[in-house]
Parts: C-alpha cells; sequence; structure tokens
C-alpha cells in the first residue's frame, strides 16, 4: 500500500521543491486571505448595518411626529420619501410595536411572519441603542427576497420607550457581495497556486541547472578519465561549494589511482627482478657448472635472491594490512623508549658489521615518561626501518644518535646519522613506496621501508619529518601524542 510519504520518494527533487514552494505559499495566500475575506465580510456587514441604521432614523422621526399628535396610522408615502437606498419600501417590511408586542401598524406583506420581539427588547433594555438580528428561518413569509432577512429593533422614544420600530429587509445586496468575493478565492486562490508551482518549478530548473551539470559531467568520468574535472558555477554559493568538493575529491582519486599504478609497475618490476636473476642462473647452472664449490656459491646466491623477494612480499603485504583501515590494529599503551631498545637489539649486529656507534639518550624531564597509544609490532617495525636506513647510509666509523624528548603533550624521537644526508630534490619523495636516492644505487633496498614507516606514523596520527643536518646526514623527527 503506497503512502503519501513513499509517493513522495518517487518524486525528483526538482518536483519536490515545487511543491513544497507550492504548498507553503498556498498556505500562506490562504491563511492571508481568510484573514482579509473575514475582515471585509465583517466591515461589508458594519456597513450594512449602519445603513439600516439611518434608515431607521428617518423612519421614526416621521413616526415619532405622528405619534405627538395622537396618530398612529401612518402614510406609507411619507414613509417613502427620500429614503436611502438600498432600504426602500418596495423591498423593506415595517412594523410599529408596542411595548407589550402588540402590533401597532405595519407596512408590506408579511404575511404569518412574526419578527422576534422579546429578546430583541432585552437588548435595548441592557443599554443598546438598537437590537439587530439576521433572519433565516423565512418559511412564514411570503416570497422571500432573500435567503436571509436583517431585522433591526429601534425605540421610538429616548427614554422608556413605549413604542419601537421593527425594520425587515432582505441581504440581497450583501450575500451578492459575499458571493462574488467568495468566488474569486475559490477559482482565484487555486489558480495562484498553480501558476506558483509552475513558476517554482520553472526557478527550481533555473536554480538547480548547476547540479544538473555536475550530474552530466560527473557521468562521464571514469577511470580512464580521472583527470576530467565537473564545471564550477561563477555563482558564490552551495553550488559552487559542492562542485570544488567534488573537484577536491576527484583530484584525490586521480592521485591514489596514479600511486596504485605506480605502486604495481614499481612491485612487478622489484619482484620480476629477483625471480628473473633466479631464473637465468638456473639455467645458466644446469648448462655449465659441475663443481661442488660453484654449486655452494651459487646455492647462496640464490638464498640471498630468496631472502629479498621474501622481505618485498613481506613489505607488500603490511603495507597492505595498514591499508585495511584502523580495525587491524592493536592499539594499546606503550612505552617508546622500550620499543626503541627492543628495536636497537635487533640492530645490533648489522651496526657492528659497519663500527657504527648508537648514541641512545633521554632527556630528562618531569612528564614521568608517558606511555603512548600505538600498536607495539606497528612502532618497532617503523623504529626498525628508520635506524637500518640510517645504519645503510652512515659510512664505516661512524655515529647515530637517537633522542627521546618528552613534551607536555607529545613525545619526540630524533633519529640522526652522519651520512651523505638527502639531496633537496629528493626529500617531497623520500616517503613515497619504492623511492630510493640516485646514490643509493649500491646500497641494499627496495625503498618501501620508508614508506612504510610514514604510514605507521599517519595510522598513529603521528608527525614524521626528515631534514638534511649539517655538514653532513639526515635527521628523522617523529612526534606522537601522550597517552
Amino acid at each position: 500500500m503506497y503512502t503519501l510519504k513513499n509517493i513522495f520518494g518517487f518524486l525528483n527533487f526538482r518536483i519536490k521543491l515545487a511543491l513544497i514552494f507550492a504548498f507553503i505559499f498556498g498556505a500562506t495566500t490562504i491563511a492571508f486571505n481568510v484573514f482579509v475575506f473575514s475582515y471585509f465580510i465583517g466591515a461589508l456587514k458594519n456597513d450594512f448595518d449602519d445603513a439600516l441604521y439611518n434608515y431607521c432614523i428617518d423612519i421614526s422621526d416621521v413616526i415619532e411626529q405622528q405619534i405627538l399628535k395622537g396618530v398612529y396610522d401612518v402614510n406609507p408615502l411619507q414613509l417613502g420619501q427620500g429614503k436611502i437606498l438600498p432600504f426602500t419600501l418596495g423591498t423593506s417590511l415595517v412594523l410599529l410595536r408596542h411595548r407589550d408586542s402588540r402590533i401597532i401598524t405595519q407596512f408590506g406583506n408579511l404575511g404569518d411572519f412574526i419578527p422576534p420581539f422579546e429578546t430583541e427588547i432585552e437588548k435595548i433594555v441592557k443599554g443598546a441603542d438598537a437590537a439587530y438580528k439576521t433572519v433565516h428561518d423565512l418559511k412564514n413569509l411570503p416570497n422571500p427576497e432573500s435567503d436571509s432577512y436583517r431585522l433591526i429593533t429601534f425605540p421610538i422614544e429616548n427614554k422608556n420607550p413605549k413604542f419601537f420600530l421593527q425594520v425587515i429587509v432582505p441581504r440581497t445586496l450583501l450575500e451578492t457581495q459575499i458571493q462574488n468575493r467568495l468566488l474569486i478565492f475559490q477559482f482565484g486562490i487555486p489558480a495562484l497556486i498553480f501558476l506558483s508551482m509552475a513558476i517554482g518549478y520553472y526557478l527550481s530548473g533555473r536554480a538547480l541547472s548547476p547540479v544538473k551539470n555536475i550530474i552530466n559531467a560527473t557521468k562521464k568520468i571514469n577511470a580512464n578519465v580521472l583527470s576530467d574535472r565537473v564545471p564550477v558555477p561563477e555563482t558564490r554559493d552551495e553550488f559552487r561549494h559542492l562542485a570544488l568538493t567534488i573537484n577536491q575529491a576527484l583530484e584525490r582519486i586521480e592521485k591514489s589511482f596514479q600511486s596504485q599504478e605506480k605502486f604495481i609497475a614499481d612491485a612487478s618490476h622489484q619482484l620480476l627482478s629477483p625471480l628473473t636473476i633466479l631464473k637465468g642462473e638456473l639455467e645458466l647452472f644446469i648448462k655449465k657448472t659441475n663443481k661442488a664449490s660453484e654449486i655452494d656459491s651459487f646455492l647462496l646466491t640464490q638464498h640471498l635472491e630468496i631472502e629479498n623477494l621474501s622481505q618485498i612480499i613481506q613489505d607488500m603485504l603490511l603495507l597492505a594490512r595498514m591499508d585495511a583501515g584502523f580495525s587491524s590494529f592493536n592499539m594499546m599503551p606503550v612505552y617508546l623508549e622500550e620499543s626503541i631498545l627492543d628495536t636497537l637489539q635487533v640492530l645490533e649486529k648489522k651496526a657492528d658489521k659497519k663500527r657504527i656507534k648508537i648514541n641512545f639518550q633521554i632527556r630528562e624531564n618531569d612528564h614521568n615518561n608517558p606511555k603512548v597509544l600505538a600498536d607495539p609490532d606497528l612502532l618497532k617495525h617503523l623504529f626498525y626501518n628508520i635506524i637500518d636506513n640510517a645504519i645503510k647510509y652512515s659510512p664505516y666509523d661512524s655515529l647515530i644518535f637517537i633522542e627521546v624528548e618528552w613534551k607536555k603533550l607529545t613525545c619526540q624521537v630524533n633519529i640522526r646519522d652522519q651520512g651523505p644526508g638527502i639531496p633537496e630534490n629528493q626529500i617531497q619523495f623520500i616517503f613515497e613506496r619504492f623511492s630510493r636516492a640516485p646514490s643509493s644505487s649500491q646500497i641494499q633496498g627496495f625503498g618501501l621501508g620508508l614508506a612504510i614507516a610514514k604510514k605507521i606514523a599517519n595510522i598513529h596520527k603521528a608527525s614524521l619529518l626528515v631534514i638534511n643536518t649539517q655538514p653532513h646526514g639526515a635527521e628523522f623527527q617523529f612526534e606522537i601524542k601522550n597517552f
């Protein structure tokens, strides 16, 4: 069963906007016109009663003069001379009644119709100048000219009146005026609402044209044409902000696609190189080698290449794990210096081979070495990659400085080596995947270590920067919030 909500849900936004506009405009128009109509009808009724009151004054002046002379039979022609329209004797019914409700005289054919009197007298006794009443029950009145008549009861004398004048007039003119205005409202308001819908539909189309252009441009964008952008409206409104936001999102997606494509190409190359070496040497070994010593050397080379291949795959799997999201990590409070010390134990042999000394220092502070919220394994991997990178690029018999400084809100770790440093034009690419400095061609590595370290820092909402130091070397600065 379809409800109004379901039906409204099938309509497009432009029609919805036109309907909402018509509803608001229609509701306010109807409310305003009901108020105006009520006020206008009230004003017409008051004017009608004022005219009827003046008409009674004219008649009562003539009748009062006759009563003072003791004459109660008044000539109708005297009452009809110079009277205010539309209340002429041709349409008006006039009665002269005694206080005891007796009809003294009357003008016009009332038939069996007797207008109410006692209730009207009570209003005058309470202080009213005259009593008004609209009479709808006209079944005893012969040939009524209107659906309703207006009755006024008017005292002839000012003090203790004995005689009262009752005038009954048809409300033909008033009803015609009300009916005419009611017809205007009945047909005019729906016409205005319909017109407002049409205008609202047209204006909403004009207003939403930038959105339509954005939709059409977005439909044409696919993986092959990510460089395209949606048109940006010249007007400085929400649609411009929407277009700029979409373009920014498209730019990020394009960069992500480009990075992914570059990553796939580089990964394929890096994985293919060890496999090509393995294949070539195996083929050569099969053809030419028969000596045991050469077999041992060959196996050692293949073992090294297999280790390299395994390391690449492990790094790529780690990157894939980190790309999977926060839910894949085991966040817990850890001591930063303990992670560094555990890492140094693993790298101690590598440093000893190059006779490199590592100077590890913790600055004294008043913050009692607080913990940080981190994944212990990822944190060790970050320090391993940075320190291992420092060992690779440091010359023999050099120093590596590791300094931990606890601040009020954060902890900063500085790792500085005495290597050749990083070319200035390569610093911005140093954290990209498979990115290696030109001077590192003779150094074993695949360009994934620092990219992994940067990714780990981003996961922990920490910062990882690199700067060249004087006169030689590079310094990595890692800063993370305290727990």
